[in-house]
C-alpha cells in the first residue's frame, strides 16, 4: 500500500487551499460584464488567488442551480493537486477514514501500480505483484493493466492512492476485476489476505563450481524487513561455513520500495561511514540527512546489487547509496526513478493531503528522480536466470 502509513501533522493553512478548477468559467462572466479595454488587460495577467477567489464566489453564488461547495472544492482540490506530480493526492474526510479502515484491516491484493495521466482519462499499469500475494496466485503480472475495480472504470480515477485504497480490505473479502493482460478485457473475483515480512524477503546460494555465493532477493520495504534480510544473511552465512561467502547478490528486481527507513536500514548493514541519503526541498535545501553507523558493518563480503527497472523508490536508494559509497557494483537495467519525498498533512476538516515537498538525493548528491540509477553493468534483459548470471559474473571480475 502507498503513503497511509506516514506520520500525519495538522496544518490549518492548508484549510484555506485553492477550490475549485472552474476560475477559467467564472472569469469569463466578470469579463462579459466589464469594459472591452479592461478585459483585454485582466486576460494579460495570470490568474492570482484574489481573482481566483472571486471567480469561485461567482460560481458558488451566481450558478443558476445551487452547488454543493463542500462537493466542488473537493473535487477541485483533487484535480489540482493531481495535476502537480503522480504522487500528490487529496482525499477527503471520508475517504481518509475509509482509508484508515482498509489500513487496520489489513488485507489488499499484492499489486504494485502507476497511475499514468493520459488527458482527461487515466491507465493503470501494474508495475509489480508481491510473491505468494492473491494477485500473484491469480497471474497478474507486471505490464498488466487494470480497468476497473469494486465496479469502478480505472479511467476516471485521479491517483495512485485511490487505485490502492480500492485494493486493500479485510481478509477473505472479493473485489471484482477487469484487467488487461494483452488478451483483452477479463473479469474476475479475487480474494484479499494479508501479506506477511517473509514473503518479502528470500536467500538462495548461487554460484557454480562450488562457489559461496549468497543471493538474497527483497521484493518491498515494510516495517521489519531489513531485521528479515539480517535473519537471510546470517543463515547464509551459516550454510557458507567457516570459510564464509564469496559474495552476495541483492537482489531488487520489481522492488517497487516502501518504507524509506528499513532500505536505509539494508544500507547501513554495509556502509560503514558517511551520508546514506538526504533530502533537498525547495531551492535545494537539505531538509534530512541519513548517515551509517559502524557497528555491526559488513565490510569486506564482495557485493552486487540486482535490479531492472521496476526497482523503485527506497529500492533505488540503497541501490544508489552502495553504489556511490563504492560498496557495490550495480548490475542489471536502468531503475525506474522514483525519487520524492511526500509529507501527509491533516486538514482542520478531517481531510488529508499529501503533498510532494522535497527529493531525495543520493550520497554523491546525484538525484534519481526521473532519471533512475544507472547500473555499472548493463544487461537488457535483467529477468530470470539472465540476471542471476551477470550478478554472479559481475562478483568474479
Amino acid at each position: 500500500m502507498p503513503s497511509f502509513t506516514m506520520k500525519v501533522v495538522s496544518s490549518s493553512r492548508w484549510s484555506l487551499c485553492l477550490g475549485a478548477c472552474l476560475g477559467v468559467a467564472a472569469t469569463l462572466v466578470v469579463q462579459a460584464a466589464m469594459p472591452e479595454a479592461q478585459a483585454e488587460k485582466r486576460h494579460q495577467a495570470p490568474l492570482d488567488r484574489q481573482n481566483f477567489h472571486a471567480s469561485l464566489d461567482l460560481v458558488l453564488d451566481r450558478h443558476v442551480d445551487p452547488v454543493n461547495a463542500p462537493d466542488l472544492l473537493a473535487r477541485g482540490l483533487k484535480h489540482m493537486i493531481s495535476g502537480l506530480d503522480p504522487y500528490s493526492n487529496y482525499l477527503t474526510a471520508a475517504e481518509r477514514e475509509l482509508a484508515r479502515e482498509r489500513q487496520r484491516q489489513g488485507a489488499e491484493a499484492g499489486l504494485v501500480t502507476k497511475l499514468h495521466r493520459k488527458g482527461e482519462r487515466a491507465e493503470v499499469e501494474v508495475l509489480a505483484v508481491h510473491p505468494n500475494s492473491p494477485a500473484a496466485r491469480r497471474g497478474l503480472g507486471p505490464g498488466d493493466r487494470l480497468l476497473a475495480v469494486r465496479g469502478e472504470p480505472c479511467e476516471d480515477m485521479l491517483s495512485n492512492v485511490e487505485v490502492q485504497m480500492m485494493l486493500a480490505g479485510a481478509p477473505g473479502e472479493r473485489i471484482d476485476l477487469e484487467v488487461d493482460q494483452g488478451a483483452g478485457r477479463v473479469a474476475f473475483a479475487l480474494e484479499l489476505a494479508k501479506l506477511r515480512v517473509e514473503d518479502l524477503v528470500s536467500a538462495s546460494l548461487e554460484g557454480e563450481g562450488g562457489g559461496r555465493i549468497g543471493r538474497v532477493a527483497i521484493h518491498g520495504f515494510r516495517p521489519g524487513t531489513a531485521q528479515r534480510v539480517e535473519a537471510e544473511l546470517a543463515e547464509l552465512r551459516r550454510q557458507a561455513g567457516a570459510e564464509g561467502l564469496d559474495g552476495l547478490i541483492l537482489d531488487l528486481r520489481g522492488n517497487p520500495g516502501g518504507e524509506v527507513d528499513e532500505a536505509v536500514l539494508v544500507a547501513d548493514m554495509f556502509i560503514a561511514q558517511g551520508v546514506i541519503t538526504r533530502t533537498r526541498g525547495r531551492g535545494g535545501v537539505i531538509s534530512r540527512e541519513e548517515k551509517a553507523t559502524a557497528a555491526g558493518t559488513d565490510r569486506s563480503t564482495p557485493l552486487v546489487v540486482l535490479q531492472d527497472e521496476r526497482s523503485a523508490s527506497a529500492a533505488e536508494l540503497l541501490s544508489v547509496a552502495l553504489q556511490d559509497s563504492g560498496r557495490a557494483r550495480v548490475v542489471g537495467e536502468r531503475s525506474f526513478g522514483k525519487g520524492m519525498v511526500q509529507e501527509v498533512i491533516g486538514i482542520a476538516d478531517g481531510s488529508l493531503l499529501t503533498l510532494t515537498v522535497a527529493r531525495y538525493y543520493s550520497p554523491e548528491d546525484r538525484s534519481i528522480d526521473g532519471r533512475g540509477v544507472t547500473p555499472d553493468v548493463r544487461v537488457s534483459d535483467a529477468s530470470g536466470a539472465a540476471g542471476v548470471r551477470a550478478a554472479v559474473d559481475a562478483l568474479a571480475d
